[in-house]
Order: C-alpha cells, then structure tokens, then sequence
C-alpha cells in the first residue's frame, strides 16, 4: 500500500467521527451552502464559504468564524465563481459535440467532445484542491498552481475522492431533504480532510528523504 493509500484511508475514516462532533454545524453550512447555490452561478463562492466553515471546524478553534468566512469570500470570491465555471463549460462543449457527432457521424466531433470531456473532468478534480487552498487565503495563482500539482502527484486520492463525491451525490439526491441538510457538510467534510491529510503525509515524507539520502550516502 502506497502513502497515498494510507493517508487516504486515514483521512476517510477520520470523516464519521468529525461529521458526529460536529453535525448540527454541518447542517447548518449544508442548508446555506444549499440556498447560497440555488442561482447556480453562484455554486463557487458557495462552495469556497463552505469549505472555509468546515476547515475553521476542523482547526482548534472548533467553530465557525462568520468574519474570517466573509474575509475569504471578499478575497476570493470572484476567483471561485470564474474557477467554477470552467467544468460547466468544458462539459457543455462535451455534450453539444458528442450528441452533434453521433448524430451525423462526424469523427472531428467526437474527438472535441472526448478533449472537451477529458479537461472538463481534470479541472473539476483540480478544482478540489484549489478551492481548498482559496479558503486557506491563498492568492489566486498560488491556488490555482497547487491544485493542479496536487493533482499531478496524487492522482489517485484525487480520483478517489472525486468518485465518492459523485457516490455521496447520486445517494443524497435519491432523498432531497439529505441532499438539503447533508451532502455540502459530508462531502466537503471528506473533500478537506483528504486533500489535507495526503498533503501532511507527502511534507513529512519530504522533510524525511534528504535524511534518508544523507544516511545512504
């Protein structure tokens, strides 16, 4: 089992305790999280507000901090709604162009929509991370560099993740009052603690291998 693998594991069976601790906060950035996204194009700064509530609950103050929430969101606010965009607009050329190139049997069309699939479902993978570093107050570049490197060299946490994302969405939208009062505190829950685990894991690997290469030597 590789380091990825352990930190993954780790931090997914870290989630249930958190989300008990802290559940009627959870429901409450859940319910939030829910009305704030209703217009849809506003599905970014929602979700960055979220995880920035999550990680103040996460850290040792254990509570959410309406100012710092607000702070971030003047901060990095419009980065997230333009961030957020880019999946949507890759996914709609996917689907324009695969169901327009199956219909006139056009293999120029397909291969757009199989490019157009592929950096759709890149960027939404990439966007975990970056959203993660944005509401850590990070600058817009600097975010946006690590969520593509966290990408990079964790692949497979990040695919991970992004598969019980769709899981968790698929099951919560079988029932709308869990997808109201549950899916953004769950899964942004699960989102934070694995992008910051796997992070952990891989700084303190780095910090141990120039040890580990001075004592070869």
């Amino acid at each position: 089992m590789t380091g990825d693998q352990k930190a993954f594991r780790h931090a997914v069976a870290g989630v249930p305790g958190f989300v008990y601790r802290n559940g009627l906060s959870l429901v409450l950035v859940s319910v939030a999280w829910f009305l704030a996204s209703l217009p849809l194009v506003t599905i970014g700064p929602a979700t960055l507000g979220a995880y920035v509530a999550i990680q103040d609950l996460r850290s040792d103050r254990n509570q959410i901090n309406r100012e710092h929430v607000l702070h971030i969101l003047h901060c990095n606010g419009v980065a997230s709604l333009l961030f957020s965009g880019v999946p949507v607009v890759f996914g709609a050329v996917a689907v324009t162009y695969g169901v327009t190139s199956l219909q006139r049997g056009s293999i120029p069309g397909e291969i757009i929509a199989l490019i157009a699939a592929y950096v759709a479902t890149y960027s939404a993978l990439a966007l975990m991370p970056t959203f993660d570093r944005l509401a850590r107050g990070d600058g817009v570049i600097d975010a946006a560099r690590f969520g593509l490197g966290w990408l990079v060299h964790h692949p497979t946490p990040a695919l991970a993740m992004g598969l019980l994302t769709v899981t968790l969405l698929a099951l919560a939208a079988l029932l709308t009052i869990a997808f109201v009062v549950l899916f953004a505190g769950v899964v942004f829950s699960l989102q934070v603690a694995i992008i910051e685990v796997v992070e952990a894991q891989s700084q303190e690997f780095e910090l141990k291998e120039p040890v580990g290469n001075k004592t070869k030597v």
